[in-house]
């Protein structure tokens, strides 16, 4: 959720979808390494989504816009190669990997890509 200090530039937004995808990588590794990942963050729950939300926002408020852009698309582009490595089956079969328990890896790919996409669109 967004509030009032949050998300005020296209840095902003740009930092918030790049620590996203560093969250679902190291998800991604954790998991595939045979661990349980901690989600989404050390430290917190889902339900203090927005005290880690905040917790983004504050550490990239020293990052320009340049840097934030490049940080984004490389992140972006390293998301995408985990999706394209693998199959439909793959991304769309329910409990296809131990560390996603009841869910399907399309869950954790569209919620901190897609989702998080159209979020950032409406938001600039």
């Amino acid at each position: 959720m967004e509030t009032g200090e949050r998300d005020k530039n296209f840095r902003d937004v740009f930092m918030h979808l790049y620590e996203w995808h560093a969250m679902l990588e190291r998800w991604y590794k954790e998991g595939m390494d045979g661990d349980i990942p901690i989600m989404p963050a050390r430290g917190f729950k889902w339900r203090t989504i927005k005290l880690l939300n905040m917790q983004i926002w504050e550490n990239y408020q020293d990052v320009t816009l340049n840097q934030a852009l490049k940080k984004l698309k490389l992140s972006h582009k390293r998301v995408m190669g985990l999706i394209e490595s693998h199959t439909n089956e793959e991304i769309i079969t329910k409990k296809y990997y131990k560390w996603t328990k009841t869910s399907n890896l399309y869950s954790y790919f569209a919620a901190n890509t897609s989702k998080h996409y159209i979020w950032a669109i409406k938001k600039m």
